[in-house]
């Protein structure tokens, strides 16, 4: 009986021992669990700073996994496919006891560089400032993609506005224009879109919701000066080339005519162009219509820089070469990374040209 009792006793200390050692150990986390966040946050801090030099401090956002999780799908949805958010922090000042968010610190991952991942840092202030950029990780090409990484690129995101941000390979000229680096185009699109994914979840999160895109209407360019609304349709056959259809042909009041092709050897799909040709001959304008390709590759052929290349040449045969086109020679720079595609669109371009000169030209 004796042996009985002791056991229960000694059950029932231990018991009471080890209730007393959660108690502490419990204890101890909520007095050290502070420490240790604010510790852990530190150190993601450390590598963000450089892009807020002037934050004092930084702290973490309620939702944060939350709005990680959902990041890869609301960027989708934004027309960045692909890219995701890593990371983010609030910017404070520790002496504000408010804790009202001074600005926000966001690193971004887009998958379409030349080397694969690239992953970003930029800060934001509050009203919509960019204070810093920075590239965290890359595997672009030494010499090339890897000048993604020094102050002549990343400089120039310092001061402008968290607005959708684009790049050009003749010079920045707008507001929300950086240089691309030369000789590495994809690399200049991955960070670019990497950018403007940290832009977007700051803007959908922090910076009152993602403003709507209008879209304008792509024949606009097709014969600049002349409105979509002001072409009107001319009867006519139906025309096929090899790779090619002339789906239809517009009179541009008179000036000349707006020839639409649609390619069929596109790397990803059917290619269609619009091609504004004037009565004297000469090239007025040009539009891509429908492109499935590649957006940081192939998709290029969208952008206003390629269309330029065409406007101004006479309506003759188009080709392309790798870099140094002479307009005079009827010729345009290949879109780097994407041969299939220059090739696609100088299918529709010639397909239209050589629909004008047999049929337009002269009438």
């Amino acid at each position: 009986m004796k042996k009985k009792t002791a056991t229960v006793a000694n059950t029932l200390v231990l018991v009471v021992v080890t209730f007393i050692a959660i108690l502490a150990l419990s204890v101890v986390y909520q007095v050290t669990k502070g420490p240790i966040d604010q510790a852990e946050i530190n150190a993601r801090a450390e590598v963000y700073k450089v892009v807020y030099p002037e934050a004092k401090g930084f702290a973490q956002i309620d939702n944060t996994d939350a709005l990680l999780e959902g990041s890869a799908e609301m960027l989708a949805g934004a027309g960045y496919d692909g890219c995701f958010i890593n990371d983010v922090l609030a910017v404070i000042d520790p002496a504000d006891s408010s804790a009202t968010p001074k600005g926000y610190v966001i690193a971004a991952t887009s998958p379409s560089g030349y080397g694969g991942n690239i992953q970003i840092a930029v800060g934001i202030t509050s009203d919509g400032t960019l204070t810093g950029f920075n590239v965290v990780s890359h595997s672009e090409t030494a010499g090339l993609g890897s000048k993604c990484t020094e102050p002549a690129f990343t400089e120039q995101f310092k001061g402008k506005k968290a607005e959708q941000l684009a790049y050009s390979k003749t010079g920045a000229s707008a507001d929300n224009e950086i240089d691309a680096i030369g000789g590495a185009t994809i690399t200049t699109g991955a960070v670019t879109d990497a950018a403007n994914a940290a832009i977007a979840f700051y803007q959908a999160n922090f910076g009152g919701g993602l403003a709507p895109t209008e879209e304008a209407d792509p024949m606009e360019k097709a014969f600049p000066g002349i409105a979509p609304e002001e072409l009107t349709d001319i009867e006519f056959s139906e025309v096929s080339g090899e790779d090619y259809t002339v789906n239809e042909v517009k009179d541009a009041k008179g000036e000349g005519y707006v020839v639409i092709v649609t390619a069929h050897n596109g790397y990803d799909g059917d290619l269609q162009i619009a091609l504004g040709i004037g009565s004297d001959g000469v090239i007025k304008g040009f539009s891509t219509l429908i492109c499935n390709e590649t957006k940081t590759l192939g998709g290029q052929c969208t952008s206003d820089e390629f269309a330029a290349q065409f406007i101004g040449m006479k309506a003759a045969t188009v080709s392309h070469v790798s870099s140094g086109a002479k307009q005079e020679n009827n010729e345009i720079d290949m879109i780097a990374g994407a041969t299939i595609t220059t090739d696609a669109v100088l299918t529709a371009v010639n397909g239209a040209i050589e629909y004008y000169n047999n049929e337009l030209k002269g009438a």
